[in-house]
């Protein structure tokens, strides 16, 4: 499943992944999945179902101009494409990846029952993420600056998560 770390300060939007892709039975596939990329005026990170991120990409998608429309999109795009899944307990359309996007300054979250929330400050999805909680909680007073944090935190992930693993990639926004 992974990691993904997104930072918010008044500077701007760092996102930060692995590259890790590994099946839901933890076998380790040998390619690299590309978990962050632009679309638009978007930056976009997902952890789960590459297929799932991959939608996304700027080749299949068309995100909105507002981010209210975004979610609305999403669910559009992965019922075209077959990725959309039903949550047996609440009846509900779901999708087996949580997504980070920076858009205009500002951090999100989707989850995969498609909520949006915004972030106050920093955030981690996936496999790895309360290891990088961890980490994100211990560094927040310090003089470290957001890339630096979040490659302490993904380096956290990856010591005790089999399924978060490098090559690193952050982005800013």
């Amino acid at each position: 499943m992974s990691c993904a770390i997104g930072i918010v300060n008044k500077d701007g939007v760092w996102i930060g992944s692995d590259s890790a892709a590994t099946t839901s039975d933890g076998e380790i596939r040998p390619f690299i999945a590309k978990k962050i990329f632009r679309n638009g005026k978007y930056l976009f990170a997902y952890i789960g179902s590459v297929r799932g991120g991959q939608i996304l990409y700027p080749a299949y998608f068309k995100p909105p101009k507002d981010i209210s429309l975004l979610i609305d999109d999403i669910i559009d795009q992965c019922q075209e494409k077959g990725c959309l899944g039903v949550d047996q307990e609440y009846q509900t359309q779901v999708h087996k990846c949580n997504y980070l996007v920076g858009y205009k300054g500002k951090l999100y979250e989707i989850l995969v029952d498609f909520q949006l929330n915004e972030v106050l400050n920093y955030t981690s999805v996936g496999s790895g993420a309360p290891y990088a909680f961890g980490s994100l909680h211990t560094t927040g007073k310090s003089k470290l600056n957001p890339e630096q944090r979040i490659k302490l935190a993904l380096n956290a992930a990856a010591k005790f998560d089999t399924a978060t693993a490098p090559p690193f990639v952050i982005e800013k926004l």
